[in-house]
Order: C-alpha cells, then sequence, then structure tokens
C-alpha cells in the first residue's frame, strides 16, 4: 500500500532540516494524542455523564485518534462489576469499541482502513482486552497502578486508541462518527483534532455527528 506524505517546502531548507522538523512534528503528534486531560478536566469530564473526549492526529497516510468516554455513558455505570449481566456489559462493549472501523467512517475516496484499535477500562478482563487489542499484550506497573486508580476513583472511563491508513489523504474530507448510534446514553463528543489544514475544536451530537476536516 502505498505511503502519502504532505510536502514540505524545501527551495530554502537542507535535506537535514526537513527531516529534523518531520521528526519533531511526529513527536509532537504522539504527545498531543498521549496527553491526558488535566487534573480538573479529569474530574469535571469523570462527573459529566454524556460528554466524550476525541483527540484526532492526521499525519502523512495515517489518521490517529484517542477517545475517552465516561462509563455511565458506555454500559450505564462507573462501579465495579458485580454480577454477570454488569460482566458481559463491559465485554461486549469493549468489542464494539473495537470495530473502529464501524464507529468512524472517514471518507470513501480517501480509501482508508482500521490498521489497529486498542480498547481499555479497568475493569476489563484479561480475555475482553486480548480481543480488543487483537492480541495478548503484557502491562507494565504503571499501567496496573492507574487501572487501580480509575478503579478507586470510582469513575471509571473507557478509552480506546485508534490508527487509520488512508491510500488517498488528500482525499479525507469528513468523517461520520456512529458512537451515538452504539451507546445512546453518550449525548456529546469533545473533537480537537490537529491536520495539514490546521487545528479543530468543536462538539459533535446525535443531531450533528459529522466532522469536517
Amino acid at each position: 500500500m502505498t505511503a502519502y506524505s504532505f510536502p514540505i517546502d524545501c527551495r530554502i531548507r537542507s535535506r537535514r532540516h526537513e527531516l529534523s522538523i518531520l521528526a519533531i512534528t511526529v513527536i509532537l503528534f504522539a504527545v498531543f494524542l498521549a496527553t491526558p486531560l488535566k487534573a480538573a478536566e479529569r474530574h469535571h469530564h469523570a462527573h459529566e455523564h454524556g460528554v466524550s473526549t476525541l483527540k484526532i492526529a492526521v499525519e502523512g497516510p495515517l489518521v490517529e485518534m484517542r477517545l475517552v468516554s465516561p462509563g455511565m455513558d458506555i454500559v450505564g455505570f462507573e462501579h465495579a462489576p458485580s454480577t454477570d449481566t454488569d460482566r458481559q456489559a463491559v465485554a461486549k462493549a469493549g468489542a464494539l469499541l473495537a470495530e473502529g472501523g464501524t464507529l468512524f467512517i472517514l471518507s470513501a475516496d480517501a480509501k482508508c482502513g482500521l490498521v489497529n484499535a486498542d480498547v481499555d477500562h479497568p475493569f476489563l478482563s484479561s480475555d475482553t482486552e486480548k480481543h480488543a487489542h487483537g492480541g495478548k499484550h503484557g502491562h507494565d506497573h504503571g499501567e496496573e497502578h492507574g487501572h487501580r486508580d480509575a478503579a478507586d476513583d470510582g469513575h471509571s472511563a473507557f478509552q480506546a486508541q485508534y490508527r487509520f491508513r488512508c491510500e488517498d489523504i488528500g482525499k479525507l474530507r469528513r468523517m461520520d462518527v456512529k458512537l451515538f448510534e452504539k451507546f445512546p446514553a453518550a449525548r456529546e463528543i469533545e473533537v480537537e483534532a490537529i491536520t495539514p489544514r490546521g487545528q479543530i475544536a468543536r462538539d459533535l451530537t446525535p443531531d450533528s455527528p459529522r466532522l469536517d476536516f
């Protein structure tokens, strides 16, 4: 599959300078996606049911996304699963979230395909995690500590990261979000995006689930 990248003005830059800029850009995109919400924002969103956050970074042929949704919006509760029904609900939600290609519909002309999806939640079982990650992944001490913190906080959230690769990224113009259809309790998604055309910040709702790039 052909890899595409956006042109960098090289008329006044050396090749080495170009590569340095590209490396810095990639790092900034990674930091943007990985940066957690500030403490005050985490507290705010954990208690504001119906509000999810979605960060998007478009670089070269890749579209990277990081979704964070309150447990109440996804499974209807935020406590530790205490019944088989609760556990099944968490497992089903994890499986649905892992189907990124049906949750986020990118412009057909861009010919984008889901490369991988990584879903996490403090109460996902090891089997569910394997399914969502597409394989068995070990968890380091820091991740386990993070799971305990989220569980102890009493307001667990589902977190998912997605990577799409597009054959013709230049034709990526929009994305239809189907999260509201899959999880009706979700009422709003606060979106932040960085694209070659600029930055985007807007809220999506069930009545307006399309993001224009």
